[in-house]
């Protein structure tokens, strides 16, 4: 799979593929259009690549997907991209926009300190 990303469009492909697998080609096409406007070629062109890719392993007949890798894998690629790109690899950065930028519920707020808490212990 080597540094490949997947593309925003891609992603919508995936999400379906990872909550609905496995999943005709078709399926998503018809999932997808009426979100997306796109035709079933455009879906089946997009499926092609995330497949040439190594994100979802195709299966015939019937064009079947399932994803060839996890929701938390790509999560954690990407993520990496973000805070390499965005923010020079720091996590700190990151939050400090989130925190700054996004109204985020006082309930989030807690559960994430306490995420924080829980690693902070798990690391002494």
């Amino acid at each position: 799979m080597g540094k490949k990303n997947l593309q925003p469009g891609e992603i919508k492909i995936m999400n379906i593929v990872w909550e609905k697998a496995p999943i005709r080609a078709s399926e998503v096409a018809s999932l997808l259009s009426a979100e997306t406007g796109w035709s079933k070629n455009t879906v089946y062109t997009l499926i092609t690549r995330i497949v040439a890719k190594g994100f979802i392993r195709r299966t015939d007949p019937g064009f079947i997907c399932e994803p060839a890798v996890s929701r938390e894998e790509i999560q954690r690629r990407e993520n990496r991209s973000l805070l390499d790109s965005l923010y020079q690899g720091s996590a700190k950065l990151l939050f400090a926009r989130l925190l700054h930028d996004e109204e985020i519920p006082q309930e989030e707020l807690s559960e994430l300190r306490g995420m924080l808490d829980q690693m902070e212990q798990e690391e002494k």
